[in-house]
């Protein structure tokens, strides 16, 4: 069986990216093996902490604190912050058995794209007759609620359980297959980003997926963003895995 990684990134008034994870158990441990090398390197580098959650969004804008001293994060400046991403996106891509998929789609709507997402899942697992779990960012729409590391045990229980009720839209589209034939096991399975690094590459990947579409097609995500040149050439360190007749990258959706 394949266990997927899913997280998204895009712009709420325009549309919304995914990306897919997609490895079999057996290579399970390679593809995280390679992951952590490639922290290991940005550790040594730049001192980005070794369990200091990667969110795409921060790095890239230059947000945060990333690195083990004082010094060295008021080094890491943009240019070393985009080198790092390069850095973790080559590592991971250096390994070869695992897939990665982009999906796009004009909708202000995750769920929608999501939906999408998981009938392509479907399909492609019947064809290989095997069957795959979703793992997927479980605050969706909550972590600006989470950044302050102080925050109450009680406080952070509550935001669970809003995401929680609020995932039951995703749960819904896992529930709503044929469970005769089924190839996506279970429910969604909601994991905390900052904890799960698998679900960090996925964020990462998806994050500088945008940023080149960003940078591409201003007619389908607009004018209102800025792309940032940083983020769409660290997309391309992931160009061996994409799909193939993939738009650099993009599976588009209507």
């Amino acid at each position: 069986m394949y266990f997927c990684y899913i997280d998204d990134s895009g712009d709420s008034k325009t549309g919304s990216t995914m990306s897919v994870i997609l490895v079999e158990d057996r290579h399970w441990s390679g593809l995280l093996a390679e992951w952590i090398a490639g922290r290991r390197k940005v550790h040594n580098e730049w001192g980005l902490g070794k369990n200091t959650e990667v969110h795409a969004n921060k790095l890239f804008k230059g947000r945060g604190r990333f690195c083990d001293t004082e010094e060295q994060n008021d080094a890491f400046n943009d240019k070393a912050r985009a080198a790092a991403a390069r850095v973790l996106l080559n590592n991971l891509a250096n390994y070869e058995n695992f897939t990665l998929w982009n999906f796009g789609m004009a909708t202000t709507r995750n769920h929608e794209l999501y939906e999408r997402v998981i009938a392509y899942i479907e399909e492609w697992a019947t064809a290989q007759d095997t069957y795959v779990t979703v793992f997927y960012d479980g605050l969706q729409g909550f972590k600006h609620l989470l950044e302050d590391d102080e925050i109450e045990p009680s406080k952070i229980k509550e935001q669970w359980l809003l995401a929680g009720r609020n995932a039951s839209v995703y749960r819904s589209v896992h529930r709503e297959l044929d469970i005769k034939n089924r190839r996506v096991l279970e429910d969604v399975i909601m994991l905390d980003s900052k904890y799960n690094q698998l679900i960090q590459a996925a964020d990462l990947a998806a994050y500088c997926c945008y940023h080149k579409h960003l940078q591409d097609h201003p007619e389908i995500w607009g004018r209102r963003n800025r792309a940032l040149p940083n983020a769409a050439r660290a997309h391309m360190a992931l160009r061996g895995h994409w799909a193939e007749g993939s738009d650099n990258g993009m599976i588009w959706f209507g």
